[in-house]
């Protein structure tokens, strides 16, 4: 999910390079393995330009996501939170070895695809042609209050399946083989998520199980915005 946060002032790398990672001395072997595995889709995304920073918060964060995405100044900010937080070790627990690298490929590549939606001015926002009007949930709301809390609902949804079809486009290009166990672990993922709620992105999921949903020959970013185009005319 994309965090929304003022800059952090944390323990902190800039990737200088392609396949650099940060320079701190004392991470621990959770932080190793996800910044490990986040890797190929940070690399990649550097070369395409997304200004990237890597934070690695140095203080507990019980609760957090162990990775997150921020924008701010300009600049994205993958944030690793992972001292004291059970969920960095427990998320790993629940994925069967074989499929770590990919997944954690994938939950990288859906953070990036954040940064992509705001590096280019488009988070928060319908493609050209597409109205953005309040559903049925926003529309009922009885209060001005409730009514932005169910419109920031909708666009946190609407942002979660473009980021999600982003990790799952990334996965279909570089791990193809595992592509059917990290789109079932996607799934388990948003299964018991609040109907049209913040990270209900079933909608999208459904369109990623067609046949060819990502065979455009197109990278990751243009691949996604077209499924995710697609679920946006019948959401």
């Amino acid at each position: 999910m994309a965090a929304r946060f003022p800059a952090i002032l944390a323990v902190a790398a800039l990737f200088a390079c392609s396949h650099a990672v940060p320079a701190v001395a004392d991470l621990t072997a959770t932080e190793h393995r996800w910044l490990d595995g986040a890797t190929p889709p940070l690399s990649w995304a550097l070369r395409q330009g997304l200004p990237i920073d890597i934070v690695v918060l140095p203080q507990a964060q019980p609760g957090a996501a162990p990775i997150a995405m921020g924008y701010e100044d300009g600049r994205c900010k993958m944030v690793f939170a992972m001292r004291g937080n059970p969920a960095a070790e427990s998320t790993l627990d629940a994925i069967p070895a074989a499929l770590q690298q990919a997944t954690i490929e994938a939950m990288a590549a859906h953070e990036i695809a954040h940064c992509q939606r705001h590096r280019s001015g488009s988070f928060d926002s319908l493609p050209a042609g597409l109205a953005d009007k309040p559903d049925a949930i926003e529309s009922r709301q009885p209060t001005a209050a409730l009514q932005a809390m169910a419109r920031e609902m909708r666009l946190t949804r609407r942002e979660e399946a473009f980021a999600d079809l982003v990790g799952l486009a990334w996965t279909h290009a570089r791990h193809a083989d595992q592509y059917p166990q990290v789109l079932a672990w996607f799934d388990a993922a948003r299964s018991d998520e609040t109907p049209r709620g913040f990270h209900d992105t079933r909608h999208w999921l459904a369109l990623a199980h067609r046949s060819g949903a990502f065979d455009g020959g197109k990278g990751p970013f243009d691949q996604a915005d077209a499924l995710w185009q697609r679920g946006l005319l019948d959401d």
